[in-house]
């Protein structure tokens, strides 16, 4: 009878170490699906945020030039202020942008951001002046272009 219950003990064990096994597997599973999807909603909501700074150069067409024109600070002093208030706000997309891309294990491949930060550099001194005026503030946007400094044409 005691080998019996041995038996039953032993298969009670297996089938346990099956189930356990099974369960580690699909929950696995179920962290890489949370984690990419995880990672599409920080570049969704990046994007949003992206689209939100590109509609007020939209309804200002003249705008435009200041961030992806390489037009300098405007003189008067009212647009000056709209441009940097702006840039300000541009900076905060793009150091967001950059965090998650760099934070976020399955969108690390992701060059968008990166690319777009360094073409910023370029195209927009506003963006530049703010970031330089204030690093800490866009520490993440500051380091990075620090380590990727602009080559002379």
């Amino acid at each position: 009878m005691g080998d019996v219950f041995g038996v039953i003990a032993s298969i009670g064990v297996v089938v346990s170490l099956l189930v356990s096994s099974w369960q580690t597997r699909e929950l696995t599973r179920q962290t890489a699906v949370n984690n990419v999807m995880a990672g599409v909603s920080a570049m969704y909501n990046g994007m949003e945020r992206l689209h939100h700074i590109d509609s007020l150069i939209a309804g200002e067409p003249w705008l435009y030039g200041h961030f992806y024109g390489g037009a300098s600070l405007p003189d008067d002093e009212d647009q000056r202020a709209r441009v940097l208030t702006i840039a300000g706000m541009f900076a905060d997309v793009v150091d967001y942008g950059l965090v998650i891309a760099e934070t976020n294990p399955d969108i690390k491949f992701y060059a968008g951001w990166r690319d777009f930060a360094l073409s910023l550099r370029r195209t927009s001194p506003a963006l530049a002046h703010v970031v330089a005026e204030r690093p800490l503030w866009w520490a993440a946007l500051n380091k990075y272009w620090a380590e990727h400094p602009e080559l002379s044409p």
